[in-house]
């Protein structure tokens, strides 16, 4: 195949990538980046790289045409589906690092991981926490809050005020105001356990 059009038709096909669509949402690029390139209009793409690890499949075959498909190894290439990647934060902000997700999550959310146990069962130490920061928490939301620099989950109460008061699980202990709403991160989407016991 002397084309990148011609290859990268080729390894979509072959790879299961049945829209361009679907594609583009997995490597991070715009659908008219892959069309430009399946017309033949792009001869070249600074995106190629993108296209390949979506697709698990040899950068240096797609781009240039050498060797195979995979690389010249007898096991399949990881894929990297950027759709999946969530950006993980702490308490001083973005860590630069992301981390791969189960399902698809809008690029807004925000990942942390829990240093210490929170008070809610749901949420012990080491637990991934998927953050939606652009939402306004409900009653009995699971909420990430950052108070005095230190990250926990709470769950989240609204008063007939239109305030909020954080709990835990232990009954025993008071439900606390809100102090302030920009202590509250955002709603837990999704939780992610690593393990429970060691």
């Amino acid at each position: 195949m002397k084309t990148l059009s011609e290859r990268l038709a080729k390894a979509m096909a072959d790879t299961g990538f049945d829209s361009q669509t679907r594609l583009a949402r997995a490597a991070g690029v715009e659908q008219s980046v892959i069309s430009k390139i399946i017309a033949g209009a792009s001869k070249t793409s600074k995106h190629s790289s993108k296209l390949a690890a979506a697709m698990g499949i040899s950068a240096d075959w797609l781009i240039n045409g050498a060797g195979t498909m995979q690389g010249g190894i007898d096991s399949p290439l990881q894929r990297i589906d950027v759709s999946k990647l969530v950006k993980v934060f702490d308490e001083k902000g973005d860590t630069g690092e992301a981390i791969t997700w189960i399902s698809e999550v809008p690029e807004h959310y925000r990942a942390y991981i829990m240093k210490r146990n929170t008070g809610i069962a749901q949420a012990p130490a080491g637990t991934v926490v998927v953050v939606n920061p652009n939402r306004s928490p409900s009653t009995n939301d699971l909420v990430v809050t950052l108070i005095s620099g230190n990250l926990s989950v709470f769950r989240y109460h609204l008063s007939g005020d239109g305030g909020g008061f954080l709990s835990v699980d232990d009954t025993r202990i008071p439900v606390t105001p809100v102090r302030s709403e920009s202590d509250i991160v955002g709603p837990v989407e999704q939780i992610f356990i690593p393990a429970l016991s060691k």
